[in-house]
């Protein structure tokens, strides 16, 4: 019986290590990360962290995040994110954080910077109804090797994008939609390109519609088909949330080119974009207001697919 009850006793104990070992052994999963880039410069990663603020208030929950953001961590291998640069200020307003960098984020390598924004969005849209960030530098917004506004980013827009994925490409197709010659109906036009993945397909989009139709060659596109946005029309953020796709535009936007209607203009951009998987609606706006109006359509509205508006004629091009 003693030899019983000592087994019974050694069997426990031997239980009890193993759950011990076992629970100090996983991984815990944390309720917040901030993110941090290697001291190679080729990824980000997540390092788990508890906030001191109140997870309700989101201004204060920004403010520790950025300060995070600047500390050097206990992991040599990784280095802080804002360094050489500083925040000079920072906006909260209507889900977007806007955050203000001086003049000195102009002096960070491009291929660092990309790692930059991607480590800043991914912490900060972890927040409460924080669902964008937009950079300034200096008050302006902060462009990208092409000139155009780099615009309000997502935890999606660099979702799986880390490190060297990054400078990944892949070929798409998209189908856009470009004006007849009385700039009354749209023309579906398939054009097939490689794009680098760091940019949402939502985005790639727009900005092959500002694009317009041109050739592979970057010549005028010989095919009757013709602009529908205005060329000096930047784009300051485009997302997609519960099937919806906001774009957000500057001015220009507001200001048609030649004898292009105002419907011609919106349905190029809607018929665009619910082309794309789980687009179903679009919401345009300009500098952040939905109240304005097309020459004579609002755009508070949110425009559903209109295939009315498409003249049966299409053409390819790459």
């Amino acid at each position: 019986m003693k030899h019983k009850l000592t087994r019974i006793g050694v069997l426990l104990l031997l239980t009890f290590l193993v759950m011990g070992c076992g629970k100090k052994g996983e991984k815990q999963e944390a309720n917040y990360y901030i993110y941090y880039i290697d001291r190679n410069e080729n990824h980000i990663s997540p390092l788990p962290y508890e906030p001191v603020a109140n997870p309700e208030n989101k201004e204060e929950m920004v403010k520790e995040f950025l300060e995070q953001l600047a500390l050097p961590t206990q992991e040599i291998e990784y280095q802080p994110v804002i360094s050489g640069f500083e925040v000079k200020n920072c906006i909260f307003k209507k889900g977007q954080v806007t955050l203000n960098f001086d003049k000195e984020y102009e002096s960070v390598k491009p291929t660092k910077e990309v790692l930059v924004r991607a480590a800043i969005v991914k912490t900060l849209t972890q927040i409460k109804d924080v669902e964008e960030v937009n950079i300034q530098v200096n008050g302006k917004h902060l462009l990208d090797a092409l000139g155009d506004t780099v615009g309000g980013m997502s935890a999606d827009t660099f979702i799986d994008n880390t490190g060297e994925d990054m400078k990944k490409y892949e070929e798409v197709t998209l189908a856009l939609y470009f004006a007849n010659e009385t700039g009354d109906k749209l023309i579906k036009v398939n054009r097939t390109m490689r794009y680098n993945t760091n940019i949402s397909l939502e985005k790639l989009v727009v900005e092959q519609l500002l694009y317009g139709p041109v050739d592979k060659k970057g010549k005028e596109n010989t095919m009757m088909v013709f602009p529908t946005l205005n060329p000096e029309t930047k784009i300051i953020s485009v997302n997609i949330k519960d099937s919806i796709c906001y774009v957000n535009f500057n001015s220009a936007f507001l200001t048609p080119i030649s004898n292009i209607t105002a419907d011609t203009v919106i349905y190029s951009l809607v018929n665009s974009l619910t082309e794309l998987p789980g687009v179903l609606k679009v919401q345009l706006a300009v500098d952040g207001e939905t109240e304005v109006k097309l020459g004579e359509k609002t755009l508070s509205a949110l425009f559903e697919r209109n295939p009315e508006m498409v003249r049966v004629e299409e053409t390819t091009k790459k």
